[in-house]
């Protein structure tokens, strides 16, 4: 879906797609700073990421802050490198602003993705993955893409009356914190820990994904904890199973067949679409052809 925008910010001179001028700002024993310079989001995190899991193997925890990144994608991706090491990961980003404060009638921050990923002696890890809004700006875009409507409570238009039509929060509206001022809250620490401590751009300095006139300067702050400087590996996931277990076999309100885990639907969607087809929405995959002619890219659909 934001393939598109890639491409046109990579056009633009905005998003470097190589890692060649990723800067190790400062590296200490269990931390460091790492400066983007404005290269792929998904490649900096994943280099910020690895970093903090070496520091978390030698010293049981890793914490690494980026500044000057861009868009990264899936949070949940990087939290779930650190489950393959036996470890625990939080991921946390800063975006463009994209919510007004409690009563305010402004963007001011954006909705500021936070994921946490743990592994288990099951069949998947644990994983966390939630954006400070009651719903993910992306699924606006796609509401926008695929002519539907979205439920109320999801966003607000440019005067803050709250609206079931996409376009209306894309132009000028707003999406709204999840929890009211439990979730604005949230996303300003999240922004104190990306935004102000890694040096970079924070809150109304950092421009929109789609102002094609500018560089953006996201920041993400990357932390691996090492379960095995706490307790034994085999202990913590056999602890964690208890954990699930009280999840999945509690008692089910009327009407409900089954009880879930954060991460768990996904990670059956996952499995499910590896082994058949993916759906594509039809304007989506429009938008995919045209981009794709316009790189002499044959899309195989």
């Amino acid at each position: 879906m934001r393939l598109p925008i890639y491409i046109e910010r990579i056009r633009a001179g905005w998003l470097r797609p190589t890692a060649t001028k990723i800067e190790v700002v400062t590296d200490r024993a269990a931390t460091a700073l790492l400066d983007g310079h404005h290269s792929a989001g998904q490649i900096v995190a994943v280099q910020a990421m690895e970093m903090a899991i070496d520091k978390a193997g030698e010293h049981g925890i890793g914490a690494v802050a980026v500044r000057n990144s861009n868009h990264f994608g899936i949070a949940a991706y990087y939290a779930q490198m650190v489950c393959e090491r036996d470890m625990i990961g939080i991921v946390m980003s800063n975006t463009a602003p994209l919510m007004p404060p409690i009563g305010g009638a402004e963007k001011v921050l954006g909705n500021n993705p936070l994921a946490i990923a743990a592994p288990t002696d099951g069949e998947f890890p644990i994983v966390l993955d939630m954006a400070m809004s009651n719903v993910a700006i992306g699924k606006i875009i796609h509401a926008k893409t695929s002519g539907t409507s979205i439920p109320l409570g999801w966003g607000a238009d440019r005067n803050g009356q709250a609206t079931t039509d996409p376009q209306a929060v894309l132009d000028g509206g707003f999406i709204l914190p999840v929890g009211g001022p439990k979730g604005f809250g949230l996303a300003l620490m999240i922004e104190m820990f990306c935004g102000v401590l890694s040096g970079g751009a924070f809150a109304k300095t950092i421009p929109s994904l789609y102002d094609i006139t500018q560089q953006q300067a996201i920041g993400h702050f990357m932390i691996a904890v090492q379960i095995s400087s706490f307790m034994e590996i085999e202990q913590f996931k056999r602890m964690v199973g208890v954990l699930t277990q009280y999840v999945k076999g509690a008692s089910k309100a009327e009407g409900v067949d089954e009880l879930y885990l954060p991460g768990e639907l996904e990670f059956r969607w996952e499995q499910k679409r590896r082994t058949g087809k993916l759906a594509i929405d039809d304007n989506l995959l429009i938008e995919l052809r045209k981009l794709g002619q316009s790189l002499d890219v044959v899309l195989p659909l």
